[in-house]
């Protein structure tokens, strides 16, 4: 009995002991085995990427949400559509923007231009003194002052002047006979500027007058001699002023013929030629006016950037006014050309672009343009029919400055 009481408790503890050894080396087995979801799932900040974490979260420097952290032994593949994403970002655009195609076909050229009716300076008169003098007393008391033929409008005294008035009388007193020395000192008066009405009634009277009455010869406005008056509503001459021989007191601009000119874009004066028929627009006016071009500025002139066109008008029942604005449009026909809608092409003062359709992407390209017909452009250069536009190139920028043309 005592032999197999101690057979059972040696059993016993090898039971016991096997069973230790079997949960060791399961402890072993399983915990000291590494827990992919513990080491592979890492987690980081784009912005920081020392901060690492084992679950989902907020970088605790800015606030962005972790995102998982890749394998580095894994390489990221370019594809063509990230091929266009690493270029710089002024070199391409993408968009869902409406897209159009060039169009080839012939089209009429419609060209506007605004303009501004003005005075002919061919019906300009000048009133000028024939002689030295001084301004007694002035009708006209501003500028652009109507007037008409035959009026009043200043009394200048002259020693010329009365000298030769002193030479007639005394002629016709002392010796009346003398026809010829009489003829001669009439028509001295003439060449001053004296009339005949003036000289009959110097001869009536049979005295001197010490002031000599001006008058116009022409109907319009009185306007300044020169454009240097500060006041454009006030006259350059004064009573009391002296006056030389020669000189130009007043100007008188007649409104009856005027003149309607255009600002025409160099680019477009080369489609025109003098007596091209041509429609006129006044301004607030629906009604077109057919005219003719009457005259193209031949020449470059204070640095304007445009050229000017003339037409010539008649004003004689006052329809138009001066500076009242109009505008004009005239047709001409063109060959088969490639067209674009004006909203495609974008100017940049030196350089037009257009967007064309990469893909999904856009890429500006420099085109060199030809003529303009109301909201169509037409392209000499720089693309195809066969590409594929952005509809409206505005929306594709936010400031000339971020455009970068391929070369």
């Amino acid at each position: 009995m005592k032999v197999e009481s101690r057979m059972l408790k040696v059993n016993a503890l090898r039971w016991t002991i096997d069973y230790q050894l079997l949960t060791l080396v399961l402890l072993i087995t399983f915990g000291c085995s590494p827990n992919k979801h513990a080491h592979t799932e890492q987690y980081t900040c784009p912005m920081h990427p020392t901060v690492v974490q084992d679950k989902p979260g907020t970088c605790p420097v800015c606030g962005m949400e972790l995102v998982l952290k890749g394998n580095p032994s894994q390489e990221g593949k370019i594809t063509d559509e990230l091929n266009y994403l690493l270029k710089p970002v002024n070199s391409t655009i993408i968009s869902s923007i409406k897209t159009v195609a060039p169009v080839m076909k012939p089209m009429d050229i419609k060209i506007k231009a605004n303009g501004i009716i003005t005075y002919d300076t061919r019906a300009f008169a000048t009133i000028s003194s024939r002689f030295d003098g001084r301004i007694e007393k002035l009708f006209v008391k501003y500028n652009f002052q109507p007037i008409h033929k035959g009026q009043k409008i200043l009394e200048i005294y002259s020693p010329e002047l009365l000298t030769a008035q002193r030479d007639l009388l005394y002629l016709l007193k002392s010796d009346k006979e003398n026809l010829q020395l009489i003829d001669g000192a009439k028509e001295k008066l003439r060449l001053l500027g004296a009339s005949d009405r003036q000289i009959d009634q110097l001869v009536s009277k049979g005295k001197e007058s010490s002031s000599f009455s001006v008058y116009s010869t022409e109907d319009g406005f009185i306007v300044n001699s020169s454009e240097t008056s500060t006041n454009q509503s006030e006259l350059e001459v004064r009573e009391g002023m002296y006056v030389t021989a020669g000189q130009i007191i007043f100007k008188v601009v007649n409104p009856k013929n005027v003149w309607a000119e255009f600002d025409f874009y160099s680019k477009d004066v080369a489609q025109i030629k003098v007596n091209d028929p041509i429609q006129i627009k006044l301004e607030e006016s629906v009604e077109e006016l057919e005219a003719k071009i009457n005259f193209i500025q031949p020449f470059y002139k204070d640095g304007q950037s445009f050229t000017k066109v003339r037409v010539y008008l008649s004003n004689s029942n006052g329809q138009y006014r001066i500076g009242q604005l109009v505008s004009a449009s005239f047709n001409k026909p063109s060959k088969d050309s490639m067209w674009i809608p004006l909203s495609a092409q974008l100017d940049l003062g030196t350089r037009r672009i257009v967007f064309v359709k990469k893909g999904d992407t856009f890429q500006p390209l420099e085109v060199i343009t030809g003529n303009q017909s109301d909201n169509w452009m037409e392209v000499l250069k720089g693309i195809n029919v066969a590409d594929s536009i952005a509809y409206n190139a505005q929306f594709m920028i936010d400031s000339e400055s971020f455009i970068k043309i391929k070369k």
